[in-house]
């Protein structure tokens, strides 16, 4: 009974070391996957945020030809302030994206689409535009209707010699929004941000991303939790140097909080853009494996739990098959010697008052019926003699084969004189 205990607790701890090797595969793979999710989403979103950056160029130097190709015209008027060139002006707000335009004389005076009227002389893009470039101003409240800009602007030529300059200004939220408004189903928003950390312009309402002009991306995410390897004293190094990066935050303590943050170089005025998202947004298109993870986790759990019940239940099979085999007697399919001693004794034993019967017979003339029939007959006889006693005998009652032709019957909880009344008489 202690050997049969000992390879029933190996057997079950083998079943359980097999499925915690299965369970420990499972999640090795299964993270292995979260894991490949998360470095493609993160691929996705800095290459997303450098084409938008080139994207934001490719839009500026568009408006840039607009100014260019309407200074060209201006230059060909004898007078800047000509009316030909004042309804050019006009046009070019009202068909181009510039919310304002305006026509710069060398003394610093502007004229407006709208009408009207300022001296600019001391403006930093002016000033630069005079001296023959093409500038981008930095965030500007504009005095006229109270909306912050940037200006782009470029020198107006007269036979190769600068006469003033031509204006066009962008509201600076829209050139954010113009950058991803068609990546991620809007989900994340996009902050332009000079290399100090100051946001110049942003993409969404403040009351969701609690961020705003003025503030410093720095100061703002410093109490946040780093998930990636970057610090931000790293991505401080990044945007001196105008490099391309990504980091993964913690605004909260709860896992969906977690957001990307990719940034990279704006092009012009060492800006940075950056684009923020929630890590679920940016990770949305890869729903479907996370599906198919829990449909293929289902599914191999049972196939598992399937496979060790079929492993349990032939094994029990075979060990029942096993343990007849080794109680049982081959040729009369009674018990055998050692399993009739046994169970015998373990009834004495255990039961020591209760009333039995014991029996033991043999074949009378056994041996003459081998020697005239042979050994083959001897056999059939004990066969058949093993299958009559097998069928009077009470299922509860011990019958086995000690040798040759002796056999033994222990009956379990049985009267003398009814035994002897019921037991058939030799005809």
């Amino acid at each position: 009974m202690k050997k049969k205990k000992k390879i029933s607790t190996n057997y079950v701890a083998a079943i359980i070391i097999f499925i915690c090797a299965v369970v420990i595969s499972l999640g090795l793979f299964l993270l292995y996957v979260q894991r490949s999710i998360d470095t493609n989403s993160q691929k996705a979103m800095t290459s997303n945020v450098a084409k938008q950056s080139d994207h934001a160029l490719s839009i500026l130097n568009i408006h840039y030809g607009f100014l260019n190709s309407i200074a060209d015209k201006m230059g060909d008027s004898s007078d800047i302030l000509s009316d030909e060139n004042m309804e050019l002006l006009v046009s070019l707000a009202a068909n181009t994206d510039f919310e304002r335009t305006a026509l710069i004389e060398a003394d610093g005076t502007a004229y407006y689409d709208n009408g009207a009227i300022k001296n600019v002389a001391q403006r930093k893009y002016f000033l630069e535009a005079m001296k023959g470039q093409a500038t981008l101003s930095d965030p500007l409240d504009s005095s006229i209707d109270q909306e912050t800009r940037v200006i782009l602007c470029v020198p107006v030529r007269c036979n190769d010699r600068i006469i003033g300059a031509l204006g066009g200004s962008y509201n600076v939220t829209a050139l954010s929004q113009m950058l991803f408004n068609d990546i991620f189903d809007d989900a994340g928003y996009s902050l332009i941000v000079t290399k100090e950390g100051e946001i110049i312009a942003y993409d969404g309402e403040p009351s969701y991303h609690k961020i705003t002009y003025g503030d410093n991306f720095f100061d703002f995410y410093k109490d946040r939790t780093l998930l990636s390897k970057n610090s931000l004293v790293n991505v401080k190094k990044d945007f001196s140097a105008g490099n391309d990066g990504l980091i993964k935050i913690r605004t909260d303590s709860n896992k969906k909080s977690d957001q990307y943050i990719a940034y990279t170089r704006l092009g012009m005025n060492d800006w940075m853009i950056c684009y923020v998202i929630p890590v679920s947004d940016a990770q949305n298109s890869y729903s479907f494996i996370k599906s198919y993870e829990g449909i293929f986790m289902s599914v191999f759990c049972i196939l598992v739990l399937l496979l060790v019940f079929y492993i349990i239940h032939n094994n029990r099979i075979r060990n029942e098959e096993l343990r007849h085999d080794a109680q049982t007697d081959g040729l009369t399919g009674v018990l055998n010697k050692r399993t009739t001693e046994a169970l015998i004794n373990e009834i004495l034993e255990q039961r020591p008052h209760e009333k039995g019967t014991f029996i033991i017979l043999d074949v009378d003339k056994f041996k003459e019926v081998n020697d005239h029939y042979g050994h083959a007959v001897g056999d059939i006889v004990l066969s058949t003699l093993g299958q009559t006693l097998r069928n009077y005998f009470r299922e509860n009652d011990i019958i086995g084969r000690i040798g040759g032709d002796e056999f033994v019957i222990y009956m379990c909880k049985t009267e003398r004189q009814r035994w002897i009344f019921s037991f058939p008489k030799a005809g």
